[in-house]
């Protein structure tokens, strides 16, 4: 039977010729219909950024399309799908980003960036002298503005902003609140052990003061960061660094301050965007006419823009996408942010099935890991990290760092083959935590009296009634100890350093993506794109945009946390999860148990 391989192999090839025969056919003709409406074809696609931007494209039931109103969330995943055919015709002049209110943090903003520098070089490539004399071109257009969306307005052609709109990159600026002396009038008082004072997730809770250790590490931060804002502003607008960091300085600045500092190069409304945009054709008779640009949105543009056949590389890289606290048990998302988990849910055992889920799949020839999360849970970081190592001893996997990926977040980050995360990314923070509220001081305050009655000399020793003492406190820091030191050694076993030499670079402290390839923590410095073509790389695939990146599914299907649009049915068991962990007290189900803690919690956002 050997015969039926190659038999096999040629009917593979043959099915293959067939379906790229098939598209170029329809390609021609939808480009010969597409030809007769040239009087509608766009000049410049518009984008509008409102809200949260999300990595990836939410997986919806196909029935949401039929709905009124629907819209599918713009992601940096549809950005990149939607401005490749873009770049590729070339009839189209630019696309036009209207800003309206997007929350954008500084690593989003350098993201972006990388896009547009992505949409240049496929302009590039696919209309060569053309592009050469004539680029396409990034505008944006900027309702409003603030330290990343100044970053990303740098990195665009041309950026516009309305007459009363300020340029508002005034700088960084973090503003912790202290929470000791104002728990202490009611009686409370956290106890808290650590690995070291730069582990500072409870400091807000059981210090009346900034430490020491916390301001120096908030300076490196910011430090790192705001050289980041500073580069992004003076290389996009090609200003010295000194006269940005002096602008900064004297910011807000007015719309007419920003136009004569060369930081914007436009002021207009947003109806006034067509003829400030405007392009010349030539008429019949040979003469050149200026005319307003037709702007149409991509839902509306995609039908004129001209089709290339597109060939899919042998081989897919599977996505799997973890935003939120990591927790046990299940992926959930909750309609309110709650304290120390906020609004998401990284649950082990989702995260366990989906990882097996892509181990299984032979379809996919690597997988690309993508991390937002501040940590949480030791234990379940520990579980996660275990299906994640087992995955990268089967295919490839390479890790990418959105806005934060500290604490547990960076400890299953450690199997990865390769590290990727922006130069703003907040990634670190390894060590360890624990602490508990103690009330002792409440039920004196309302004269209540408790008792306490043990079997078992440790019985009590998560009790809110004290704080640790003798041997119980020892057995707690040996707890922090041994956790800490797995911590370690799993960071130097994934990342090749020396074990002895961890401490100056972990001990809970956090760093910048920058600061963190320095010290060997990350790879390289780059977007979710950067991260697919270090997968295909490893896994010897093209490494051109014809590889397929499949999200990852389980067994039984959860949506990706971290770009997830919840419908009625998801809005009624968020609320429903929300009221069983505040009035049935599941919150002791969901954190009371969990002592041990890979979290870096309060962290500043840029």
């Amino acid at each position: 039977m050997k015969w039926l391989h190659p038999v096999g192999k040629a009917l593979a090839r043959g099915f293959e010729q067939l379906g790229q025969l098939w598209q170029r056919l329809l390609c021609w003709l939808f480009n010969m219909r597409r030809g007769w409406g040239r009087r509608r074809w766009p000049d410049y696609v518009v984008f509008t950024l409102e809200g949260e931007l999300v990595e990836r494209t939410p997986i919806q039931p196909r029935y949401y399309s039929l709905l009124p109103f629907f819209q599918t969330p713009i992601t940096f995943e549809s950005l990149t799908d939607a401005l490749r055919p873009i770049a590729q015709d070339p009839d189209v002049r630019g696309v036009l980003f209207l800003v309206k209110g997007a929350s954008l943090s500084l690593a989003q903003a350098q993201s972006l960036g990388s896009l547009f520098k992505r949409f240049r070089r496929w302009d590039g490539e696919s209309n060569g002298q053309r592009a050469a004399f004539h680029p396409k071109e990034v505008v944006v257009f900027l309702e409003q503005t603030g330290n990343a969306l100044c970053a990303l307005a740098a990195s665009a052609d041309r950026t516009v902003l309305p007459p009363l709109t300020d340029w508002n990159a005034t700088g960084l600026h973090s503003e912790p609140t202290y929470l000791a002396d104002t728990l202490a009038q009611v009686g409370i008082h956290f106890d808290v052990i650590k690995v070291a004072p730069w582990k500072t997730a409870y400091d807000r809770f059981n210090r009346s003061t900034m430490s020491e250790a916390e301001a120096d590490q908030l300076g490196w931060l910011l430090d790192g960061l705001y050289a980041d804002l500073v580069a992004a502003i003076a290389n996009g607008r090609n200003l010295p660094p000194a006269d940005v960091r002096e602008l900064i300085d004297n910011a807000p600045l007015t719309a007419q301050d920003a136009f004569y500092s060369d930081l914007i190069d436009e002021i207009a409304y947003e109806d006034e965007l067509p003829w400030l945009l405007r392009v010349t054709d030539q008429t019949k008779d040979g003469k050149l006419q200026e005319r307003e640009a037709r702007l149409l949105t991509f839902a509306k543009a995609r039908r004129y823009l001209l089709r290339h056949p597109r060939k899919r590389a042998a081989g897919s890289v599977g996505v799997i996408s973890l935003s939120g606290a990591i927790m046990p048990g299940k992926s959930r998302r909750f309609p309110v942010e709650l304290p120390m988990i906020g609004d998401s849910i990284i649950g082990s055992s989702t995260v366990q099935q989906t990882v097996r889920a892509a181990m299984d799949n032979d379809d996919l020839a690597a997988v690309v890991l993508h991390i937002d999360s501040g940590g949480g849970s030791a234990l379940a970081s520990d579980l996660m990290w275990r299906e994640l190592e087992l995955l990268a001893r089967k295919k490839p996997l390479v890790v990418y760092m959105g806005n934060i990926a500290a604490s547990g977040g960076y400890y299953i980050a450690t199997p990865a083959n390769r590290i990727v995360a922006q130069s703003a990314t907040l990634t670190g923070s390894i060590g360890v935590i624990s602490g508990k509220p103690v009330t002792r001081g409440v039920y004196d305050k309302i004269g209540a009296n408790r008792y306490s009655i043990r079997r078992g000399d440790n019985a009590d020793i998560f009790t809110d009634q004290r704080a640790w003492e003798g041997e119980q406190r020892a057995k707690i820091e040996a707890q922090i100890d041994h956790s800490y030191s797995n911590f370690k050694a799993r960071v130097a076993e994934g990342r090749k350093l020396p074990y002895a030499d961890l401490d100056p670079i972990c001990s809970g402290k956090v760093w910048t993506g920058s600061q963190a390839l320095a010290h060997g923590l990350i790879d390289q410095l780059g977007d979710f794109s950067a991260a697919l073509d270090a997968a295909c790389e490893l896994a010897n695939l093209p490494v051109n945009g014809s590889v397929a990146a499949v999200t990852v599914q389980a067994d039984r299907p959860r949506l990706p946390i971290s770009a997830r649009k919840l419908s009625l049915d998801d809005d009624q068991l968020a609320f429903a999860d929300l009221a069983s962990i505040l009035l049935r007290r599941d919150w002791e189900r969901l954190i009371g148990a969990e002592r041990i803690w890979y979290l870096a919690d309060g962290l500043p956002r840029f």
